[in-house]
């Protein structure tokens, strides 16, 4: 009879655990092995609900231990090589828990076969009986005797195989873990070197956002307007989803490109509150040092910008446009941050600001 294997599950509620536990007693029958839920110690699988915190921990260590695990989830998950589905079926139950008993007791054989294997080079309870002297009343001389023993320790020697020791099993740090669940903002992403690849994350209610970070430029359906949500949220590394070549071409093809500079300006605009930077003067006359296309839906913005082509000081750039001051403070800084404008004070010296992208200055 089969060995009974265990299930644990993290991150699932009381509910669902009690579901898959009256399904495990139900189809029993129809199981390859008997299965109980138990502890996450020594469990044959590992049933994990990636959306709740313990679960995506529990995923961690099971990917780095080699242990098998399941993704519970009610949505298709083609990067996951097994899935339990939710609402849980009872179809699903057997047929993932048979695919799972079957891999087990393969690997089980192998390794049985393996130990008879090494078991009988070694000669150990397997070796074949020595035929009995011609003469039973003849004793065999010490020399054969000597010979006969460093004969068989001799081929002992060269049927021993040694294999090398398991690698020690490596857990996530604590620092690894913190840098993929810390909520980040969007110019962290867009600043450091914390992706790799290209990578798409989707807030509820907006546009799909994808990252080139080798090309730096982002693609989102709607253009400027639309990354708003994005400018304004946080979220984890690990939320980023991993994208292929074919999948980085189709998001070309539907989105807007949008250089990490615009997204830049946008974060600055949206965050300056209404004040003037700190390294920028108050004094100071402000021109932008080429003109700029309007955005949709940032009618505002160019009104302010089209009057910034020669030199004027902040007051009389919101005299000229017809703006709040808080408003012509918010494009000064956009503007600045990505290194178009020039700010001049009585003397012809251009600000030490100016040039400067707003990417490698951390004000």
């Amino acid at each position: 009879m089969d060995r009974e294997r265990v299930i644990a599950c993290v991150g699932l509620g009381e509910a669902e655990v009690a579901h898959l536990r009256l399904l495990l007693r139900s189809c029993a029958s129809e199981l390859a092995a008997p299965w109980r839920i138990g502890g996450e110690d020594g469990a044959d699988l590992l049933v994990v609900d990636v959306r709740d915190f313990a679960g995506e921990m529990a995923q961690a260590r099971a990917r780095c231990s080699g242990v098998r695990y399941a993704v519970f989830s009610d949505v298709p998950l083609p990067e996951a090589e097994l899935v339990l589905q939710r609402p849980l079926q009872r179809a699903n139950v057997i047929d993932l828990l048979n695919r799972i008993s079957s891999g087990l007791a393969q690997r089980l054989g192998t390794a049985v076969a393996a130990d008879d294997a090494r078991m009988h080079d070694l000669g150990i309870g397997m070796a074949e009986p020595r035929a009995a002297p011609a003469d039973a009343t003849v004793a065999p001389a010490l020399d054969d005797l000597l010979r006969l023993q460093r004969e068989a320790d001799s081929q002992s020697l060269a049927n021993l195989h040694i294999k090398p020791e398991a690698p020690p099993k490596v857990w996530a740090s604590r620092e690894v873990m913190l840098e993929q669940t810390a909520p980040r903002p969007l110019r962290e992403y867009l600043s450091g070197p914390l992706l790799r690849g290209p990578v798409r994350f989707a807030l509820e209610g907006a546009m799909p956002l994808v990252l080139d970070p080798k090309h730096r430029l982002a693609y989102i359906v709607g253009g400027l307007q639309a990354a708003e949500p994005y400018v304004r949220a946080r979220w984890r590394l690990c939320d980023w989803v991993q994208l292929r070549s074919s999948e980085l071409a189709q998001a070309r093809e539907a989105g807007v490109a949008l250089p990490y500079a615009h997204l830049g300006w946008l974060d600055v605009l949206l965050h300056a509150g209404g004040h003037l930077a700190r390294h920028l003067d108050p004094k100071a006359t402000y021109r932008l040092t080429e003109p700029v296309q309007a955005e949709p839906g940032y009618g505002w913005v160019y009104r302010i910008a089209s009057v910034m082509l020669q030199p004027l000081r902040l007051h009389e750039i919101a005299a000229a446009s017809g703006a709040k001051m808080s408003d012509v403070f918010d494009v000064v800084n956009a503007y600045d941050a990505i290194g178009l404008i020039e700010s001049r004070l009585s003397s012809p010296v251009a600000s030490e600001s100016s040039g400067r992208s707003w990417f490698k200055r951390r004000r």
